[in-house]
């Protein structure tokens, strides 16, 4: 199965799986994703926002070789969970799939938890010690909701959606978002 084919497959099955959730849960979801969604974009404009893409652009994305693997579950959960129309990945030889002619497909408040705390040494520089401290404290935020989320499931979500849909068919899980998709 190809990566454009597991991605196929993993929204299919994570889409089915969100409808089954109880009201209560999405509810939940909700919650703590627009307090995620919060989160990042405050990283995001503490990091500079144009400076980063400006920084990224003349690096190439080296930090991106595997960015496949950075969408997660959550990632997905946050698109789910708001109604927000999902992107189309490009799984070709470029270094992320999610990256189209203009830039990332995705919106900073729903970029994967990778792509928006890792800072290389060059876009640090960029920031005021401030800034930087801001960025670590909203960081652990960040870890503390997703694991709210872990924990709401029984399941690791952070796992990219492409590793978390291939347990999935190998029957080494018996759904995406574990025990709680199963209601």
């Amino acid at each position: 199965m190809t990566d454009q084919e597991m991605w196929e497959r993993a929204v299919v099955v994570a889409r089915v799986e969100y409808e089954h959730l109880s009201d209560p849960l999405k509810n939940q979801v909700l919650a703590i994703g627009e307090s995620i969604r919060q989160m990042k974009l405050e990283i995001y404009a503490l990091a500079g926002g144009s400076s980063i893409i400006e920084t990224c652009a003349a690096c190439g994305g080296l930090c991106c070789e595997k960015g496949k693997y950075h969408f997660s579950v959550i990632d997905l959960l946050m698109y789910l969970s708001t109604g927000k129309e999902l992107f189309n990945p490009s799984f070709r030889e470029t270094p992320c799939p999610f990256l189209g002619e203009t830039g990332c497909l995705m919106d900073p408040a729903y970029r994967p938890f990778t792509c928006i705390t890792f800072h290389c040494d060059r876009l640090e520089d960029l920031f005021t010690p401030a800034a930087l401290e801001r960025i670590h404290h909203l960081e652990w935020g960040l870890r503390e909701h997703c694991r709210k989320l872990e924990t709401l499931f029984g399941v690791r979500l952070m796992q990219g959606l492409l590793l978390s849909c291939a347990r999935f068919l190998h029957g080494e899980s018996a759904a995406i978002f574990g025990s709680a998709g199963q209601k």
